[in-house]
């Protein structure tokens, strides 16, 4: 299923489609806006083409969404899974009332653990049916501070270069972080991240989402998955499991000092060292690509993670090999994205 641009539901109201996510039944997910308000909708296109697009705010698995809308801005809205709303002083995150307990458990188990570290983390202070209700981090994240603003580089850079300082001083302090229960803590081996990326591929094969021939993506993922199981795996550390530039905040405003943030902690397992850095490390090279972050920003956030991996003794070897499969998995990812269709297939050729 070639995934439209855009969209019209059942008013007639033209949407375009921000973002898409496929299903094992040909259907897809979808998240857009509405081109007159800017408002964020969400629904599905089932495999036939047919789109089924919610009222805005409303999503039957998601019964505390309309309250949720009412108090705050709609930031995510991923149909029948969850929706993020941002109030003035805090975080709701809307789920399904069965997965509840699974992600409040997750949020205090990185929130005990991110302290121990002097990081700070979102805690949930309350939760109402499927409403988790998460404290604010303090600080600007690393892609915010990162973005390009009509080319001036001098003042920005310097703040930047900061942050990254910030960050690389404090890394360390997180990945050795006393784990007191370590069972509590997934593993996350080479062989699950080849089975992350070769779902991606499966994925981006059944819908031809991604331009380029399904020949060339089977051996560009057997290529990265023979690096990652191939290599010598170095020992497990406490991983973020999807560290960018958007999840790390440094507190200080445009000092760029202060202390670590860092959001979205519910996927911390045990981890290579170069998991998160080679996330990170891809994640600039994209923004550039995506022309939201200059070459001499990339190049300072790339200054301080190969620093710190030198530092760190993450092996060149190991630190190439996540990367490769971290390229191959946002070029799937975005490829589900009509905005950036025609960048990943660029991005998938640099890539290999």
């Amino acid at each position: 299923m070639l995934i439209p641009d855009d969209v019209l539901d059942g008013e007639g109201t033209r949407l375009t489609i921000r973002r898409a996510w496929p299903q094992d039944n040909g259907r897809l997910i979808i998240e857009a806006v509405e081109e007159d308000t800017g408002r964020l909708r969400a629904g599905h296109l089932d495999a036939g083409g047919t789109v089924t697009v919610t009222p805005f705010g409303e999503d039957p698995a998601l019964a505390g969404l309309p309250a949720a809308v009412d108090a705050g801005e709609l930031l995510v809205h991923r149909f029948d899974r969850r929706a993020v709303v941002r109030t003035d002083s805090a975080y709701l995150k809307l789920l399904p009332p069965r997965k509840v307990t699974r992600v409040v458990t997750a949020h205090a188990t990185a929130a005990e653990l991110i302290a121990a570290a002097g990081i700070a983390t979102p805690r949930v202070t309350s939760v109402d049916g499927g409403t988790l209700t998460l404290s604010t981090v303090p600080g600007a994240s690393l892609y915010d501070l990162g973005l390009s603003r009509g080319g001036a580089d001098s003042g920005t850079l310097t703040t930047l270069e900061r942050a990254w300082s910030g960050w690389a001083d404090q890394w360390p302090s997180f990945i050795t972080a006393p784990r007191g229960d370590a069972a509590a803590l997934p593993s996350y081996r080479p062989e699950d991240e080849v089975e992350t990326l070769t779902t991606w591929m499966v994925r981006c094969l059944d819908f031809g989402a991604l331009p380029v021939p399904d020949d060339t993506l089977r051996s560009a993922v057997r290529e990265a998955a023979g690096r990652l199981l191939d290599g010598t795996p170095q020992t497990p550390v406490l991983s973020h499991r999807d560290l960018h530039d958007k999840q790390v905040l440094i507190s200080g405003g445009d000092t760029g000092n202060g202390t670590l943030g860092l959001i979205d902690c519910d996927t911390l397992a045990l981890a290579e060292p170069a998991l998160d850095l080679a996330n990170l490390l891809v994640h600039l090279s994209f923004r550039e690509a995506q022309g939201l972050l200059s070459a001499r920003r990339r190049a300072a956030g790339e200054r301080a993670i190969l620093a710190l991996a030198e530092e760190l003794s993450v092996s060149g070897d190991r630190l190439s090999a996540y990367a490769l499969s971290t390229k191959l998995r946002l070029a799937c990812i975005y490829a589900f994205r009509p905005r950036w269709r025609t960048l990943t297939k660029d991005w998938f050729h640099e890539a290999v």
